[in-house]
């Protein structure tokens, strides 16, 4: 009988189920999603797992074939390899996917001899001193013929890995479904009067680009009806303070965790969506971009490698240099002050979120890795980075 276990290093499914069956939503866009698909699998193939890292410990087995753990592995910057091992032999998987660029789980399924696979959600774009530091014994594990399952979230990022010394040959661009689309929100105007928000969600830290907002807004202080609305966990006292220094306190709200339902019905409502990642953070396809565009509201983002080809500056976002608050100023400026251009970034943001679309779905990809057929192989081995036009 198959047992597939699946590690991932952050998150908690456990948590995240209880919150579904609660009140039925979720933090993070794909966990209701991921969950169905674990219950798919197993009733498939026997059984199905989701190890979360650094989830405190736990072992919960479920109806249907499907397990939720935790291994309470998290250290100050990696994580404890040892207890994730140890779980891993106790579950003892058939099959085993490595959620992540984890190189010890790696090395430790190579040892296991059985069926073996890495899922990314990273970009390798950084410095290259410190992709090599970081990444640079990656590619020599993901190009073992032994890793018969090599993907990673969006295009870009998976060009990057290429890049970084993968395999195109093995690298599959992989989505989860997006429901919510363009076509479900009416385009917009110029905003409204009044108060103007702009919204940030995502995480907060200084490489997701969250100072630089802030600093963009001290530098618009002539516009004292533009606010800044954050939504996501991670520094927040720090940037708090930073809001203090930059004398924009007023004008800076921390909304902590929204739940996803919610931030659709936010970006509409919002002046703007800003998306200021820095080119350091591992940005793979930020789930937070297919929202923006989906809900009509015009998008200011960074030229972030991993948004490139997807975005086009005057006509489905405004782009600006990434780490440049008065560059960010001057982008959100014109934006909120040019009704002609507010109106066609909301029109062409349907064309930006059809660009960005995958035809691989993360829980056929994973089923068909599994099921390990002939056709299976041929839809797998179709949908690599080989038949991509940059690449030939």
């Amino acid at each position: 009988m198959t047992r597939l276990l699946i590690v991932q290093y952050a998150g908690d499914y456990r948590e995240a189920r209880q919150r579904i069956m609660q009140d039925g939503s979720e933090i993070y866009y794909g966990h209701s999603y991921v969950l169905d698909q674990l219950n798919h699998l197993a009733a498939r193939h026997g059984e199905a797992a989701f190890l979360c890292c650094l989830a405190p410990h736990y072992v919960e087995k479920l109806e249907g074939g499907v397990t939720l753990m935790g291994a309470a592995a998290g250290r100050r910057k990696d994580i404890d390899p040892a207890p994730v091992i140890r779980m891993i032999e106790e579950y003892d998987p058939t099959h085993l996917i490595v959620h992540g660029p984890l190189n010890a789980l790696l090395r430790h399924g190579l040892k296991r001899n059985r069926p073996l696979g890495c899922i990314l959600a990273d970009s390798f774009n950084m410095h290259p001193l410190d992709r090599w530091l970081r990444f640079g014994r990656l590619p020599g594990l993901l190009n073992d013929p032994r890793v018969s399952l090599v993907a990673n979230h969006g295009v870009n990022s998976s060009r990057s890995l290429v890049k970084l010394g993968v395999e195109a040959e093995k690298v599959i661009p992989w989505d989860y479904p997006q429901m919510r689309r363009p076509e479900n929100w009416p385009v917009k105007a110029a905003p409204t009067q009044g108060q103007l928000d702009l919204l940030y969600v995502g995480s907060i830290g200084r490489k997701k680009g969250v100072g630089d907002v802030i600093d963009a807004l001290a530098l618009l202080k002539h516009r004292p009806e533009i606010v800044l609305k954050i939504a996501g966990a991670g520094q927040r006292e720090k940037f708090e303070a930073r809001a203090r220094k930059m004398g924009v306190a007023d004008r800076v709200e921390f909304l902590g965790l929204v739940p996803n339902g919610r931030i659709m019905e936010m970006m509409h409502a919002s002046a703007a969506v800003i998306v200021p990642s820095r080119h350091a953070f591992p940005e793979g396809l930020p789930l937070t971009l297919y929202e923006a565009l989906a809900s009509r509201t015009p998008v200011i983002a960074s030229d972030h490698p991993m948004f490139s080809g997807h975005l086009e500056h005057g006509q489905s976002a405004l782009v600006f240099p990434a780490g440049q608050p008065r560059a960010l100023a001057d982008r959100i400026e014109t934006l909120l002050s040019d009704p002609a251009l507010y109106a066609r970034i909301s029109e062409g943001s349907a064309q930006a979120w059809q660009r960005m679309q995958i035809p691989v779905r993360w829980g056929e990809m994973v089923d068909r890795w599994v099921s390990d057929t002939a056709e299976d192989r041929a839809w797998l081995s179709g949908h690599t980075l080989a038949h991509d036009p940059l690449h030939a």
